[in-house]
């Protein structure tokens, strides 16, 4: 009945109300890295129907890659937004830094009524973990017909400096991340929760919520921005501009008054020398406001339990570069200044609003002991403005607004089913089967539409408890069709330029400067598969756990203008067939008094996966092998704790914990650029001590 969009099930965080009773923890810890993180919490003690609950959090941790052009300032004093106007490149990539802070006030007016008041706010000036180029072919294949003339002058500029390469794949000590600055984010949150017991059957609540978040947060998306603009790229600069000005008439002139036009263009260039050059980067900023009230009715008896519910969701949310400036820069020609000023120009900012009524009903009807049948239903209206502000930066500095794209009010109205059957033979067993389906909302993004994303889903499960509940087993089958699969594809890749102009003519050339990215509809999915999970306790204080998974994806129905702009073949990847865990947990027993010492061990299993839908186009192009999939890989944390530590009446636990213990290095994403790759990486190996008292 929540996570409307969530196919396979969603994850529900719930914090807890004020207790009454007076109580405080703190906890602390220090790691490797610099880390430390500091948790304090309250509970006041009942003061006649109101009761209250405080905590705090302060996480730092530094990052583990060394950032190559730290101290890089950055000038945005020419938008006219609110954010920091000058900020600086940090040291580290890949630091934590937030502040956490969370309240709940409770009335209980009488015992069947009562009212909480919970706020929470988050402020992260972290940064994003370092992203290296791995790669880059010289002939840069992907840029066409424009290769001859752009080609030359990347290639200066990579040749010119240190750009810290790193062909091995491993994560890298240090990257030319320099376009990077700590993000300024900040999210709060409202919720008040009236609870009413009318009677020993019937239940009702309302959730009423405001949540806003702000973020900013630059990243530099190929590895190597900001470069220095070098005299070596002047030359091949000044036959760019050169060509792009005069035309085939270039082409007209002798040699010798070809060289004498470049070396004009090459003498108006020297002020640009020093200067700052971005391959791609994003400047990604955006602020979000959500509303939402959910009125919940519950009716409990023998035979039938019953939920009925009505939703009301509103948010305005905006997004996209800061004001008047691009998101997503791509070969910034001419290059910015040295003294880090950003321009104007090339803005693409979306304005969207969007209002959901949803009413909705579950039912579950027990035929005897052993048989529930399960039914529910849901309809939704979804209702979205959207607005599309563009301008153009041109080649003499000049801004040229245009008419914003105000797309039609997207209006749908849908209905969701789920049908289900859940069989005991007896109290340790539970056979269930159940089909469901639900839908993505459409909308557009600049102008361009997508429809509903539907998925139908079946699953079969059997839940088991053997031996007197020392053996505990899960297994699901599940299979589910997507049709209309959306997915977010980036203006910066020329094959979804390609496809955007194959869809709505040239569409994607006009856009590409301004729109980061858009919702890309190309074709549907199906996908198969099942989840197994065990838990035992051989012995007493020893559980052992592990968990398999295993996802057979196909995409189907590819439109022809895609699977072309694709090379003509598109397979799943960044979808591993195969996951799994496993875990042991020791308590000894006591050592003194109540305390014990508990052995805990994580492992996670992801097997092989592609970081490309046509590997052999990728091969064509040069890129080399290891950068094409990502080998199976295993991730293990551990921790011993000795806990239930008695000490002047406070509770007191002491313990030590790793994470990534064996210092996995190896890639966790990879980006397919035009000129080459750029990778990010596995955390680098943590540990650290933690203690914690309550009383």
């Amino acid at each position: 009945l929540f996570g409307r969009n969530a196919t396979a099930g969603a994850v529900s965080v719930t914090t807890r109300d004020p207790s009454g009773e007076a109580g405080a923890k703190l906890e602390g810890s220090y790691g490797n890295y610099d880390a430390y993180r500091i948790r304090a919490s309250v509970d006041l003690p009942a003061m006649g129907p109101l009761s209250a609950y405080f905590s705090f959090v302060r996480n730092y941790k530094r990052g583990d890659i060394r950032n190559a052009g730290a101290g890089t300032v950055w000038d945005r004093s020419l938008s006219p937004g609110t954010l920091k106007k000058t900020a600086t490149s940090p040291n580290f990539l890949g630091d934590t830094n937030s502040y956490s802070y969370f309240a709940a006030v409770k009335l209980e007016a009488s015992d069947s009524f009562k009212i909480v008041y919970k706020f929470d706010r988050n402020d992260d000036s972290g940064t994003p973990e370092g992203t290296s180029i791995t790669y880059y072919n010289p002939a840069f294949p992907l840029l066409g017909s424009s290769a001859g003339l752009v080609g030359p002058i990347l290639n200066a500029l990579y040749t010119s400096q240190n750009i810290y390469l790193n062909p091995s794949n491993k994560r890298p000590e240090t990257v030319l991340n320099s376009w990077v600055i700590p993000r300024e984010q900040r999210v709060t949150g409202h919720s008040v929760t009236a609870t009413w017991q009318a009677s020993d059957s019937i239940s009702v609540k309302n959730i009423f919520a405001f949540r806003e978040s702000r973020v900013f947060a630059p990243s530099a998306i190929d590895g190597t921005s900001a470069l220095t603009f070098t005299q070596a790229a002047v030359v091949p600069f000044a036959t760019l501009s050169a060509i792009s000005t005069l035309g085939a008439g270039f082409f007209a002139l002798t040699p010798q008054q070809q060289g004498g036009v470049i070396g004009q263009f090459a003498a108006g260039l020297q002020p640009f020398v020093g200067g700052r050059f971005l391959t791609t980067a994003s400047q990604a900023s955006s602020v979000s406001k959500q509303w939402s009230n959910e009125l919940i009715v519950t009716y409990n008896s023998d035979k039938v339990d019953i939920t009925a519910g009505a939703l009301w969701f509103h948010s305005n949310d905006e997004a996209g570069g800061p004001d008047g400036m691009q998101n997503t820069l791509s070969v910034t020609l001419p290059p910015l200044p040295a003294n880090g000023q950003i321009r104007l120009g090339n803005e693409g900012r979306y304005f969207n609003k969007a209002t959901s009524l949803a009413a909705y009903a579950q039912l579950e009807y027990k035929f005897n002991d052993q048989v529930t049948f399960v039914g529910g239903a849901r309809v939704t209206n979804d209702k979205k403005t959207s607005r599309f502000r563009w301008n153009t930066l041109n080649s003499n500095g000049t801004i040229t607004a245009r008419p914003d794209i105000i797309p039609a009010e997207y209006t749908d109205t849908k209905p969701s089913f789920l049908v289900g059957l859940n069989y005991k033979p007896n109290d340790d067993t539970l056979i269930y089967g159940k089909w469901s389906n639900s839908f993505v909302s459409g909308g557009s993004v600049a102008g361009i539409g997508f429809v509903p994303e539907t998925a139908s889903s079946f699953e079969l499960g059997l839940k088991a408890d053997f031996l007197d509940r020392r053996l505990r087993t899960n297994l699901a089958l599940f299979y589910v069709d997507y049709k209309n699969f959306q997915q977010p594809s980036s203006t910066t890749s020329p094959e979804a330029v390609a496809f955007l102009n194959a869809q709505y003519g040239n569409i994607g050339t006009a856009l590409s400067s301004n729109l980061s990215t858009f919702v890309q509809q190309a074709h549907d999915v199906r996908a198969k598969g099942f989840e197994l999970e065990v838990t035992a306790l051989p012995t007493n204080g020893l559980t052992i756990g592990a968990s398999l998974a295993y996802t057979d994806a196909d995409f189907l129905n590819i439109l022809p203008s895609f699977l072309a702009s694709q090379g003509g073949e598109y397979v799943p990847f960044v979808r591993p067939n195969w996951t799994g865990s496993a875990f042991f947990s020791y308590d000894t027993k006591p050592l003194f008094g109540e305390a014990f010492i508990n052995f805990r061990m994580d492992a996670l299993f992801t097997s092989r996966q592609l970081f490309s839908g046509n590997p052999n186009v990728r091969r064509s192009q040069g890129f080399p092998e290891n950068s094409l999939a990502n080998p199976a890989k295993v991730n293990v944390n551990g921790r011993i704790a000795l806990k239930n530590i008695e000490i002047g009446g406070a509770k007191t636990e002491l313990s030590v914990w790793g994470r990534n213990l064996t210092d996995r290095q190896g890639m966790v994403s990879n980006l397919f650029l035009p000129f080459g790759t750029a990778v990010n990486y596995e955390p680098a190996r943590t540990y650290g001590v933690e203690l914690s008292v309550e009383f």
